[in-house]
């Protein structure tokens, strides 16, 4: 195995030396987006200190050939700004927090700062430093919707049955038995697969807005594909990310009258049939190897698993127990008896909050500079879409962030989201390139010169005009 992976780093390495001296580095993220997605470490990996997948060779690729190019002068350093801090703060402070809590003999916290927190945040470091042109925003959203695509069909089929169409063959694995029967996907998470089918939905929408005529056709199908793949899913945060998406996108160029009217119908509408269908909502079956009352135990664990974070974190509010050492250190808590709860059940599930679970990993410390990182992206996207005097792949690509964002919150309010792979590397990389497009405004330019960056700073939202051009 070591051997194969050597003979791929070569390869690799033989195909992406024309890439850098074309000064294309925008596809090496989005190669390793791709290939991190589909055919990661459940795909082929190898056990060590470090587990080395393919996408994490690509990764690796990346930062030697980034070096050799600024050494070439290919790319340049930006000026640090805000947002940059942030994230540098974040990697520091998670690194520092994971060595603090000692070791822990189920997993490395080590491991996971690198995988979840290091790596994506090289992947922020990447889109900041590399130039950006237009034209690689155009082929990143179509990118999305290609993979989505992809995903989507295979949820579908998952649920169906249809499992001899499958690739890769492992998503059908009923040896690995969480989330069998679900569209998991190859991420084997289903709500990690929604976050990504939503970013594709999210660039869909986008596509539907900017054509003119009969060419929206072709982007209403590929919503309609994605949507599906999200249902195929049968998770209920993911639904909820997908529906936010494409309602803050058609509400934001809907008339006043319209977004008032829909709101509150959305609102009466969803009240009565939470009334009605609670029960069956509750109750949904969803895995093959679950019942029906298990789906609903796993609603009810929420609650459990609250308490025990929230006493936790009065333990340790500044500096938390650890990143990475939730697992070893929620034992005393979960025998707590001063509750009328059963809360010895929550002892062996991860936190289901992504929120809730930073902040007692890492404290308030951690969660001010994650949180933080988080708004100013929020922030940064509506700046981005609300220009209505930048290029339209600018504001596209603020629409994209945000979709990633309203994804990513949804399905965090109920899933750590921080540890389902490949998630993270898509939010810092894409939250990357939104701060570079507010930075630099994407002005065209030669093959040889970079876009001129313009110092960060927080604009005053001009009045709102499509972000679509058409």
């Amino acid at each position: 195995m070591g051997f194969l992976t050597f003979l791929f780093a070569i390869a690799a390495l033989v195909w992406t030396i024309p890439i850098v001296r074309a000064g294309r580095m925008f596809l090496m993220p989005l190669a390793i987006l791709a290939v991190g997605t589909v055919l990661g470490p459940a795909f082929f990996a190898i056990d060590g200190p470090i587990q080395l997948s393919l996408d994490r060779v690509l990764f690796f690729l990346m930062v030697a050939l980034s070096v050799i190019a600024w050494r070439t002068g290919q790319i340049s350093m930006p000026k640090l700004n805000r947002v940059d801090y942030l994230v540098i703060a974040t990697v520091v402070w998670f690194y520092w927090s994971a060595i603090s809590g000692g070791t822990s003999p189920s997993s490395s916290p080590t491991a996971r700062w690198l995988f979840y927190i290091a790596m994506p945040a090289g992947m922020y470091a990447i889109a900041r430093v590399m130039p950006v042109k237009p034209q690689d925003i155009r082929w990143l959203l179509i990118g999305s919707c290609g993979l989505g695509v992809y995903l989507s069909g295979t949820a579908v089929l998952e649920i169906s049955g249809i499992h001899g169409l499958v690739f890769p063959r492992f998503i059908v694995d009923p040896e690995v038995w969480e989330f069998y029967g679900r569209g998991r996907g190859p991420l084997l998470n289903p709500s990690g697969n929604g976050i990504v089918i939503s970013i594709a939905l999210a660039a869909a929408t986008i596509g539907f807005m900017s054509v003119p005529g009969r060419k929206k056709t072709v982007y209403a199908i590929l919503m309609l594909c994605t949507l599906l793949g999200v249902y195929a899913t049968l998770t209920r945060s993911a639904w909820m990310g997908a529906v936010a998406v494409v309602a803050v996108m058609a509400l934001y160029h809907a008339p006043r009258w319209a977004r008032v009217l829909a709101i509150s119908s959305g609102l009466i509408l969803g009240g009565l049939s939470a009334t009605d269908l609670k029960d069956q909502f509750m109750q949904m079956k969803r895995d093959k190897n679950l019942t029906a009352s298990d789906a609903e135990k796993s609603v009810q664990l929420r609650p459990l698993l609250a308490i025990v974070g929230w006493e936790m974190f009065q333990d340790r509010p500044i500096v938390g127990h650890g990143f990475g050492h939730y697992m070893e250190k929620n034992g005393p808590y979960c025998d707590d008896r001063s509750y009328d709860m059963p809360l010895p059940e929550a002892r062996p599930y991860n936190q289901h909050n992504v929120f809730l679970s930073v902040l007692v990993d890492t404290g308030l410390v951690g969660f001010s500079f994650f949180g933080g990182w988080f708004a100013m992206l929020i922030f940064t996207s509506l700046q981005l879409v609300r220009n209505r005097l930048a290029a339209p792949e600018v504001r596209q690509m603020g629409w994209l962030l945000l979709g990633t964002i309203l994804a990513y919150t949804c399905n965090g309010m109920f899933q750590d989201v921080l540890i389902i792979p490949m998630v993270h590397m898509y939010l810092f990389f894409l939250g990357g390139l939104a701060v570079t497009a507010l930075q630099t405004r994407l002005r065209p330019s030669s093959q040889n010169e970079s876009p001129v960056r313009q110092p960060f700073q927080v604009d005053t939202f001009p009045p709102r005009t499509s972000a679509f051009p058409g």
